[in-house]
């Protein structure tokens, strides 16, 4: 083995931030994983003589390549995201060349290589093998450029189990493993009432904001997992204050939403950052004539009524003023996001709106409005109803006039820091994908939810054929853990296998993560990662390989099963579950009906029950590293059996008190709190991170404390 002074990393002379991060990263895997104490060494007198037994050039090719070329020959061209790992022997010496495109390709080569030598990436942590042997140079020379170029996860989001939560010190550690991902975007999803961005109009000013639609979490002494929260008496976001003013809650939200982007920019990632111009707090409601209540939990904001006028001046100041904010608060974001309202209330001018992109961009011949209105009615597989589906597209069809209408008529940027700034259409009704080329400009982009969770887009996934992607970069909103499925056991991966060849085929750029809970989705991740570079992977492949290298190759077998009923339930409770465990008030008492539990929970359950035995048959043959790996599902799965009998139970005991037998549902509710609280028990002993504390303290609000008022009510 080579001693420390043997080993030299060399950058080039110009090398940027990025690149000296991943030399240093370099450096650590080295120490970890074999003992190595390599130098650092930058430029052309950095070139260790004869006497180094390995060296590594690590860089761009604008600053390195003429240093590389004279000891391996000639290089390959690459795009700004490929890399070449290529092993060398200059002058006799061990060497490997890390070529990048850019300076976030150089860091991911480095992970790339790091990565041959047995280590795995979490979102959590690292996955080191028990064993790494002695040093070795893989005999390797590849180029590698990813099919899907853009990678995107979503922060911020909302609610307490989600990202909404989380703090920086949650953030860091999270976004430095999807680095080692080669994910190449952060999505700062915000909310209009979320205290992200300060604006005025007409002589208003903001003056309120609030976290997780306004509702709160108390931390009492009785609640199951208080051990979770230190000396905490509400569950809260750590990086804003309690209790504030409007002015101290809007300043910590910017703080936070800086530093974030600042963070993910020192690992190579873009910004995307997301504003809707059309929802108001409602202090503004004064200045809009038929304002309405946003159709959303806590109804918070307010929208435009169905029939406000197009180009009524009063939305296009308002509009104007929050974009101008969010792009002189934010000047660091790469885009920004229009987002599409989830209900679209404001849609009765449609056709005088169709008639003016029409005339200006011909979009009539292309596809008439009739049959757009008609093809909402005939989604495959719709399940929202063809009412709200056509009220999407004509809500729609306004928006894109509107938001079309504020960037170039009235060119509401042009006196904002960024007046280049670039815009991402987000969740545009699937109706309009063929007219919206026309639309956007040279650099702008598209991004799509098309429906809440992966099979429901499979069922329709011929939809994506409908936008250009070789034209215009498109993304997809991938859900790896639904929040209408709620706080149950979910992984995604087999459908999202699917998802991905669909966008290969209709030349898709990419996929953007949707989710609230995060610990279940290391396998996910582990694919996504891999297959978003090599069309070869499979979720078979990637996870026999993340369960050999993390868990142990004794348990392969029993995890593959695990992985696998887990898989199956997702897909069932995509159909038949959705709004099962949605963490918001009435969370369980929504299920005090008089009626028996489905037949399709019961065989959810019994899914969730087949991949806790295999669960813990594999608990003894894991390696002692991947031990708390297995009791992770272990606890996971026994909070998804619980809250399935609670289910059951709460039922029973509605079935119970509609026919008045008062003392058996009575029974039934202090089982369904007994259930719950043993349910909740388990998940609270593997519980990971702020998104864990976050459902937890959800439940202990929603189940636990409505089921003991409802047995004292009883009683």
């Amino acid at each position: 083995m080579p001693n420390k002074e043997n080993v030299s990393i060399v950058l080039g002379e110009t090398a940027d931030e990025i690149e000296k991060f991943a030399a240093a990263e370099l450096q650590k895997y080295l120490r970890i994983l074999f003992g190595l104490d390599a130098d650092i060494t930058t430029g052309k007198s950095g070139i260790p003589g004869s006497s180094s037994d390995v060296i590594f050039l690590a860089g761009t090719r604008e600053n390195h390549s003429a240093m590389i070329e004279t000891r391996c020959g000639k290089l390959p061209s690459l795009t700004d995201q490929g890399f070449l790992l290529r092993k060398i022997r200059p002058h006799g010496q061990n060497g490997m060349v890390l070529l990048g495109g850019s300076p976030r390709a150089v860091l991911w080569a480095v992970y790339d290589l790091v990565e041959r030598w047995g280590v795995r990436y979490l979102l959590h942590e690292d996955a080191f093998p028990e064993g790494p042997g002695h040093f070795h140079l893989p005999d390797i020379d590849s180029v590698q450029e990813p099919g899907l170029t853009i990678r995107q996860w979503r922060v911020i989001n909302d609610f307490a189990c989600g990202p909404e939560s989380w703090g920086m010190e949650h953030y860091r550690p999270v976004i430095d493993q999807l680095a080692k991902l080669k994910f190449n975007r952060i999505l700062l999803a915000v909310w209009p009432w979320q205290p992200f961005v300060h604006y005025e109009y007409g002589g208003i000013k903001r003056r309120s904001a609030w976290l997780w639609f306004d509702y709160h979490y108390p931390i009492t002494e009785d609640m199951v997992g208080r051990e979770l929260y230190g000396d905490e008496d509400e569950f809260w976001n750590p990086d804003f204050p309690r209790q504030a003013s409007y002015e101290e809650l809007t300043a910590a939200g910017q703080a936070h939403a800086h530093n974030l982007m600042e963070y993910a920019h020192e690992r190579g990632m873009e910004c995307v950052l997301t504003t809707t111009l059309t929802e108001f707090t409602p202090e503004f409601a004064p200045l809009l004539t038929g304002s309405q209540k946003v159709h959303q939990l806590g109804g918070l904001t307010i929208v435009p009524g169905a029939d406000t006028d197009v180009d009524d001046p009063t939305i296009s100041g308002l509009a104007t003023s929050i974009l101008q904010a969010t792009i002189n608060t934010y000047p660091e974001a790469d885009f920004i996001a229009f987002g599409m309202p989830e209900f679209r209330q404001w849609s009765g001018h449609y056709e005088r709106a169709w008639e003016a992109l029409d005339a200006k961009y011909g979009i009539e011949k292309i596809r008439s409005l009739e049959d757009t209105l008609r093809a909402s009615g005939h989604r495959t597989g719709n399940t929202d109803g063809e009412e709200r589906s056509l009220q999407e597209v004509k809500g729609d069809i306004v928006g894109v006039y509107f938001y079309d209408r504020l960037l170039k008529d009235l060119q509401v940027t042009r006196d904002t820091c960024r007046p280049e700034m670039r815009f991402i259409y987000n969740s545009v009704a699937e109706e309009l994908f063929p007219v919206m080329p026309s639309v956007l400009m040279p650099g702008w982009e598209i991004m799509n939810v098309v429906d809440y969770t992966a099979q429901r887009i499979l069922k329709r996934r011929e939809v994506l054929g409908e936008f250009p992607g070789r034209r215009i970069p498109a993304t997809l909103i991938f859900t790896l853990h639904d929040d209408n499925v709620g706080v149950l056991p979910q992984l995604s991966t087999g459908s999202l296998h699917e998802l991905i060849q669909a966008l290969r085929q209709y030349d898709w750029a990419g996929f953007s993560t949707r989710y609230w809970l995060i610990a279940d989705h290391d396998p996910c991740m582990a694919y996504l990662a891999k297959a978003a570079w090599d069309e070869t992977a499979t979720p078979q492949l990637v996870y026999q390989d993340q369960i050999k290298m993390v868990y142990g190759e004794d348990c392969v077998k029993e995890m593959l099963d695990v992985f696998r009923e887990l898989e199956e339930v997702t897909i069932m409770l995509e159909w038949h579950g959705m709004g099962l465990t949605f963490p918001v008030p009435g969370m369980i008492m929504k299920h005090w009906t008089p009626d028996p539990m489905t037949q399709e929970l019961a065989e959810a359950r019994q899914g969730y029950r087949r991949a806790l035995s295999a669960a813990r048959a594999a608990l003894p043959k894991a390696k002692a590293p991947g031990r708390d790996e297995v009791k992770y599902w272990i606890g996971r799965l026994d909070f998804g059996i619980g809250f399935l009998d609670t289910i059951e139970a709460v039922r029973n005991g509605a079935i119970a008190e509609s026919e008045g037998n008062q003392e058996e549902a009575i029974k039934h509710a202090e089982s369904a709190l007994i259930l719950m609280r043993d349910a909740l028990a388990a998940y609270a002993s593997v519980a990971r991170d702020q998104s864990d504390r976050g459902a937890i303290a959800e439940m202990n609000e929603y189940v636990c404390r409505p089921l003991k008022a409802k047995v004292e009510e009883l009683k």
